[in-house]
């Protein structure tokens, strides 16, 4: 994407500090923020006048001052029910390994002491 827009990213997974944060919003027409950026209101008031999402990568949005996005008309968004039915699925999973002692099977037949 990079090569097709003038998209920047974040390669190595860490959250933003607050500055690298400013100079993203100082240019940014939409900021993708994970729930471990700390979108407070210095950062969305450093915003260009470009910015006009904050489009969050998850559920929530407490870490984004929505009262400070508001005044500024940047629109606020984030991904309900995205994680609903993975951790459904990991609970369910849980529960069989824990009650039919999945975890014990595996590491036995790892270790090739699993005779049939």
């Amino acid at each position: 994407m990079e090569e097709l827009s003038d998209a920047k990213f974040n390669l190595d997974d860490t959250p933003y500090s607050e500055p690298q944060l400013i100079r993203a919003v100082s240019w940014a027409d939409i900021l993708i923020p994970t729930v471990t950026d700390q979108v407070n209101a210095k950062v969305i008031n450093a915003a260009g006048p470009n910015l006009k999402l904050i489009a969050n990568f998850g559920v929530g949005v407490n870490h984004i001052d929505l009262e400070a996005a508001e005044a500024k008309g940047i629109q606020v968004s984030n991904t309900p029910d995205v994680l609903t039915e993975d951790t459904a699925d990991l609970a369910m999973g849980s529960f069989i390994m824990a009650s039919r002692r999945f975890g014990e099977c595996e590491r036995m037949v790892r270790a090739g002491a699993w005779t049939g």
